[in-house]
């Protein structure tokens, strides 16, 4: 294939570069048809073009810019839409952070996530992203006594559960006590 077509085709110069990046696992080929699928509106594929380049980068032990190519594909999720690729993306990052002793910005990844979740009513990713952000606070040495979001969206999702499925409602009231139970003490 001429070079002058892949040029002016972003379909086949993005394959080129999946192709190069799978061969020889290159964060910056990676994050390059991450970039050319984010501008075509292609988010899940863009998404998983910059978990890749990040993970490139963690195995490289350059965990800056691991953190930078989770945190632009989670904003890629969030902007599609794509729930699942968020979760998967929010964790690294967050994972990555709570490791290098970055408390508050994990805290902050996993809120930021929870808004998206709370926006799309998926109350139990939400609710989970706050107990993961909740967890990275105390670890951050905050007080939570105050931090009252993840019980109340386990009760969000227990009002989803009603009339649907009484073991979930049941199990997300009592997950929403428990929670404040624990922040209580």
């Amino acid at each position: 294939m001429a070079d002058n077509a892949v040029k002016n085709d972003t379909y086949l110069e993005g394959r080129q570069l999946e192709a190069q990046a799978r061969q020889q696992n290159s964060a910056s080929a990676w994050q390059a048809f991450a970039g050319i699928k984010a501008s075509k509106g292609s988010y899940p594929l863009a998404a998983m073009g910059y978990m890749n380049a990040g993970d490139a980068h963690a195995a490289a032990a350059e965990h800056e810019a691991a953190a930078d190519a989770y945190g632009k594909g989670a904003e890629i999720a969030i902007k599609g839409k794509l729930k699942e690729a968020g979760l998967f993306l929010t964790s690294k990052l967050a994972a990555l952070h709570e490791r290098h002793g970055r408390y508050a910005q994990a805290a902050a990844t996993y809120e930021k996530f929870a808004d998206f979740c709370e926006a799309q009513q998926a109350w139990f990713l939400a609710a989970d992203a706050c107990e993961h952000a909740a967890e990275m606070m105390k670890a951050d040495g905050r007080d939570l006594s105050g931090y009252r979001r993840p019980a109340e969206l386990w009760l969000r999702n227990a009002e989803y559960w009603a009339g649907k499925d009484a073991g979930d409602e049941a199990w997300s009231r009592g997950r929403a006590a428990l929670y404040l139970e624990g922040i209580a003490k």
